[in-house]
This record gives structure tokens, sequence and C-alpha cells, in this order.
């Protein structure tokens, strides 16, 4: 690329995020693209669709779909090369599964498939004729994260916090990364105090990890088998270490005591399991909000300035204080989704709030086979919580036979059953961690796939979350004077392995016009 066409796409991109700057006005243009969402069968050349909740289109129910090494979709659109105009084209792709692959997900002989290790692409091009103007080629596929994480397993999530200089990573392992590298292309390291953060959380279950203000808490789970005829037990406690995160930490000598830092806990045949706790301190109304549960998920008030409950139960007994814990999110039971087969379960749930909405996430099905991450939103931290559809989380639907849920994220590449997700933003961006396996076969007969540390950028559109990835490419009518007035053709292309296949969603435009 030479300088001057690069800085002309630098002032393309500049003025699209900037179209107050003086001098230029920008308009939408997507009136200019016929059926920019593949809600129908116009508009576009060799066009093939589908419609599958489990790959949670951007924007209606439908998608274009591309099988790899050469499948291509294009249109003339009535976008004219004109002087001054600065055009800007965005799509959204992401790899998906062959037609054959996506129906075994919801195999009644729950012989659910593995994944595949194709490279999917996406390039986007730009051209008048058979002239081209601008193109621009992307990888899709979920990134395996570099280091630590292809060493050591890592069950229930990737969650993070930021401190000293660098993410810390808290879960079966402990992993850092300074802050200046790329979370997803960069590689990450096993955490200097990995031993002492060990001990200090031994024989726990899932854990997550908030900064309220001035203190650093780790949420756990703890459990007891029933010996003889005693009940089983769980718990949700919290440690506290100390130091200043570059990147090591001071650990207690011992993991707590059974009352020590306790939350909640229950005993007995009670619905809900008490554990999986994900904790989210809201920076805007300085509040402490805690999902957590199994079977179903609730939402609880927390003291920021104390770590536990906000309002004290009366009693052991969980779900009798419904003012205290709101039931936010049931699960289908009698193979009622067909999504899990006969393990109808949920949990790893997450409380997330970007601007006016609190989003809800949960872990449903098998974490071995099914688990797919599914969401609902709210205007409220304890609901209701609804899906794109409008139907509560806690609201059976017979057309969808399950409780109302979006789905956010399933088997995708060789990533499979995605599970306890956790967000956090950096510099305006959202990104997930999560846990994965590479494989739903035990190895040698009994033992499970190990699970991995994950990381996906997550975008937000339409009002939802999304781990679709939006790929641009930019024209400017200075750059070829002597096609002004012609129309653009938009072309869509799989350039990725044979055995690849993308699905691309939300086709939009923008020009950016310079006011002489």
């Amino acid at each position: 690329m030479s300088k001057h066409t690069f800085n002309g796409l630098l002032g393309v991109l500049l003025c699209i995020y900037n179209p107050l700057a003086t001098g230029w006005s920008q308009e939408n243009h997507n009136e200019s693209i016929r059926n920019p969402s593949f809600e129908s069968d116009n508009g576009w050349r060799r066009l093939q669709t589908e419609s599958n909740e489990y790959y949670a289109p951007v924007h209606g129910t439908r998608y274009a779909v591309l099988n790899g090494s050469g499948d291509k979709i294009e249109q003339e659109t009535s976008l004219k090369l004109s002087k001054g105009k600065l055009f800007h084209v965005t799509v959204w792709a992401r790899s998906i599964f062959d037609e054959k692959h996506s129906q075994q997900l919801t195999s009644p002989t729950q012989d659910y498939p593995d994944g595949t290790s194709e490279t999917s692409h996406i390039r986007l091009e730009l051209r008048i004729g058979n002239k081209p103007l601008a193109e621009n080629e992307v990888a899709i596929n979920p990134v395996e994260i570099l280091g630590a994480p292809r060493e050591f397993s890592n069950d229930d999530g990737g969650n993070i916090w930021i401190d000293g200089g660098y993410r810390h990573a808290f879960s079966e392992s402990r992993f850092v990364q300074r802050l200046e590298l790329d979370p997803i292309h960069d590689p990450w390291e096993i955490a200097p105090d990995f031993e002492d953060y060990q001990r200090a959380q031994e024989d726990h279950g899932a854990v997550c990890p908030v900064i309220v203000r001035d203190r650093k808490l780790l949420y756990v789970s703890t459990f007891e088998d029933p010996e003889g005829e005693q009940e089983e037990y769980h718990a949700i406690q919290y440690i506290e270490p100390t130091g200043e995160g570059a990147p090591n930490y001071h650990w207690p000598a011992a993991p707590p005591e059974k009352y020590e830092n306790l939350v909640l806990s229950h005993a007995g045949d009670e619905d809900i399991i008490a554990f999986d706790p994900y904790v989210f301190f809201d920076e805007l109304d300085q509040r402490l909000w805690m999902a957590w549960g199994g079977n179903f998920i609730a939402v609880t008030e927390l003291n920021p300035e104390t770590g536990l409950l906000l309002h004290e139960q009366e009693n052991p007994e969980v779900m009798t204080h419904e003012k205290i814990h709101a039931r936010v999110a049931d699960r289908a039971t009698n193979q009622e989704d067909v999504w899990t087969g006969d393990n109808e379960w949920i949990e790893g749930a997450a409380i997330y709030r970007k601007n006016d909405f609190w989003y809800l996430f949960a872990s449903y099905g098998s974490l071995m086979t099914s688990y797919t991450i599914r969401m609902g939103r709210s205007r409220d931290p304890m609901g209701p919580y609804v899906d794109k559809d409008g139907i509560p989380l806690t609201q059976f639907n017979k057309q969808k036979r399950r409780f109302g849920n979006s789905f956010f994220l399933g088997d995708d590449g060789a990533q499979l059953v995605p599970g306890h997700p956790h967000f956090w933003e950096e510099d305006g961006q959202t990104f997930v961690g999560y846990d994965y396996r590479k494989s739903k076969k035990r190895v040698n007969g009994t033992e499970e796939s190990p699970d991995i540390f994950g990381v996906r950028k997550v975008y937000w559109k339409h009002g939802w979350p999304t781990i679709w990835t939006p790929i641009s490419v930019s024209v400017s009518a200075e750059q070829h004077p002597d096609l002004l007035g012609q129309n653009i053709v938009l072309s869509i292309e799989n350039t990725g392995d044979p055995g690849s296949t993308v699905a691309v969603d939300n086709v939009s435009c923008s020009d950016v016009t310079h006011n002489e």
C-alpha cells in the first residue's frame, strides 16, 4: 500500500468515527444495499441463506452462508462513486458448521459432534465493473490463546481483573499478562504466585474475582460431600489477597474456614445450589451484585463495604427470601430443550451492565457435550430478564420448547462447549473470557477432555452483545476519478479452507461527505 493510499484510508476511518469533524458530514446509506440482513432471497447473486438460533445472528433470524474456497455473493448497489464522498461498508461474519454438523448438535442419540480445524476467511471487495476499488480479507476463527493456557487446564471460566499493569486470570489455574500485550494474540504466563493461589483456594470450585473500590475479593464455591445421613453442603465465600498485583499477590496461608467470609450457604434438598458466584461492581451506582446458582439462577445484592449480603436472611433457606434473592433464569426439564438432550442443566452465570441494560448470561446443558452460553437482558439487575423475542428467562415458551433465552456462544471451530463467561472492558472494547474443550469424547474411555482458557472480542449491536466480527472496507472517489457516477458492486467471498463455512449478516454502508 502506498503512503498516499494509507493516509487516504486513515482519513476515511477518522472521519467515519468522528462525523462532527470540521468540513465533513456523515450519512447512512443502508437503503442503497438491498436485503442487507438476508431475511429474504432478494438482491444478491448466488445467495444461500440459513436460519439457526445457535449461531445468534446479528440482526433478524437469517444469514448468508458461504462455503470455503470460493463461495461468493455479490450485488450491484445503488451507491455511486461521487466527488467528495468516502464510502465505508461493513459486514458481520463468523465461522459456523456445515448443515449436517449443525443438525448433529441436536442429535436425538446424543452423539454430539466434535469441532473442525478448517480455517475461515472472509474477503470483502468493492469494485466497479471488473476494476477493484478496495478490499479487505480477515480470518474469523476463534483464536487459541498462546503460552501457559496451552499447558495448564482452566476449569470454570476466564475470570479477569486488571491491576498493577497486568491482566490477571483466576480459575483452576492462574495466568498473567502485561497490559500492553494483546489479550487474544499474545501469550499469557503462569502467575509467579500460582502455588500460593492454589493453596489459598484449595478444594474450592468456581471462582470470581472483583475489585470493589480499594479491595480485591475472590469469591469461591464450597462443596462438602455428604457422609452417612449428612446433607450436601454448598456455600459461597470470599478470599481477600493483598498486594499491588505486579504481577503477584500475597494470599492467605490456607483456605477460609467453613463460616469465614460466608456470603450464603445451604444444605439439603433446596432446588437452587449455592455455587458458581459471579460478582459485578457497578461503578456508576456504587452497588455490588452477584449472579449465582445451579438448577436455576438467582441475583442478589451484596454490601460493597463488607462483601457479604446487603440484607440479612432470617433463616438459611435461600429462596424463602424473595426480596433478597431474585429468581432470574430457569432451565427446561423432561428433555424439552432440543440443544441439551437429557441434560437440561443451568449454571455458570454472569451479570454485566452496559449502558442502560443489565445482561444475564448462563451456561446451559452438559459441560462435556452440550454446553452453550445464553443470555437475556433487563432494565433492573434483579430482573425480569427477557430474550431477544421478549420472553422472560423464567417463562416456559411452547414454541421454543424451553424457557426464554437467546444464544450468545456455542461450539465454534475447534472450540467446543464454552461456559462460565466473564466480561471486562479495556479502552471501550469489551472482552469475554470463558472455558472450552477441544473434544467431547473421553480420553482412553475414562478421562474427560481438559478445559482451556479462551478469550473473544465482544461487540454491541442492536442492543445485544455478539461475537460476530465486523469487517470493513472504505473507498474514496478521489482515488478513482475516471469512475465517477458509476455504481459500486459489493462482493463477499469465503477464501478459507475447502471445509470451512462462513455466515455473513447485517451489511451496512455510510458515507462521509466533504463540505467545501
